[in-house]
């Protein structure tokens, strides 16, 4: 390894929490992902937002995997791999979205180098190909190589800082210690799977206020609301649930499944209230009352109602 090599290995990070968690975001937010995810305590809730004990921190990555939103920066562990081929090794079962990732890259088949996997690779490689004959793919073959594992040594920290032997160039440039080691944000389905969605999102217009609160936190970007249209995205969505938490109206509904992607568009009309004479927007073309006035009880301001 070269000197510059020596350098960047020499820059030790450690996993950090973003803004972009959902926790930040809202304090209607109720995600614990990453806390379930950690086998070793490394996470903990403080005043209600999660923190990484770096004591206690193997760097698994098993927490960036979980995460919905990818707002945990650090590097998930290189698994073994040669060619195609995934090293089916008893350490660590990758999650379903890391085998996702795995198969839209090109890896196709999964090597038990023991003679046969294990119950928790099993159960894993079933769900995995279970996901991908529902997206139209070629499931992962499992295949007997006995040895490969051994071949095929993980990728440790030294291994993967000397790639700079042969994309220095490239990596040098974006050379600023704190971000360009990351890898985290690359556990985007969406990005990877452009013509499905993973989760439905069901709005229940009938309920829908127009509050807008729905379009100003979701972190994927899944709705769109004009003075025309009401658009609802869901091949974006990563079924982080934050949208049904902090509607007001509970008019949300998140659930997973995996389809064709699918635009919903709604008419929006502007009206204005018959009781208040206020302006308002709404999905509802026969709705006669604004948000405010609609929720009041029936005599509201009459002389008679105390």
């Amino acid at each position: 390894m070269g000197f510059l090599g020596k350098w960047v290995e020499s820059l030790d990070y450690q996993y950090n929490i973003t803004d972009a968690c959902l926790m930040h975001r809202s304090p209607r937010a109720s995600c614990t992902a990453c806390v379930e995810s950690c086998n070793y305590d490394a996470l903990t809730f403080k005043n209600q937002k999660p923190v990484i004990n770096s004591e206690k921190c193997v760097e698994c990555g098993h927490c960036i995997a979980a995460c919905p939103v990818q707002a945990i920066e650090g590097i998930i562990p290189k698994r073994n791999l040669s060619g195609n081929r995934l090293a089916a090794d008893d350490a660590s079962v990758p999650s379903l979205k890391e085998l996702l990732v795995y198969h839209a890259k090109g890896i196709t088949s999964i090597i038990a180098s023991k003679g046969e996997l294990s119950q928790a690779w099993k159960d894993q490689v079933c769900t995995v190909n279970s996901m991908l004959q529902q997206l139209d793919k070629n499931p992962f073959q499992v295949k007997v190589e006995e040895g490969f594992s051994e071949e095929m040594s993980s990728c440790t920290r030294r291994d993967l800082f000397s790639l700079l032997g042969k994309e220095g160039t490239s990596l040098v440039k974006q050379v600023t210690p704190a971000k360009w080691r990351f890898n985290h944000k690359s556990l985007d389905l969406s990005a990877y799977y452009p013509e499905y969605q993973f989760y439905e999102l069901d709005v229940k217009l009938e309920k829908c206020s127009m509050c807008k609160a729905c379009e100003t936190l979701c972190p994927k970007q899944c709705f769109q609301i004009t003075a025309q249209s009401f658009r609802i995205e869901s091949q974006t969505c990563s079924g982080c649930q934050l949208c049904s938490r902090i509607c007001p109206e509970n008019a949300i509904t998140v659930t997973d499944h995996i389809s064709r992607a699918v635009t919903q568009t709604f008419d929006v009309y502007t009206k204005v209230c018959k009781v208040c004479k206020s302006s308002y927007q709404t999905c509802k073309p026969n709705y006669e009352r604004c948000p405010v006035c609609a929720r009041r009880k029936s005599g509201y301001l009459d002389s008679n109602v105390c």
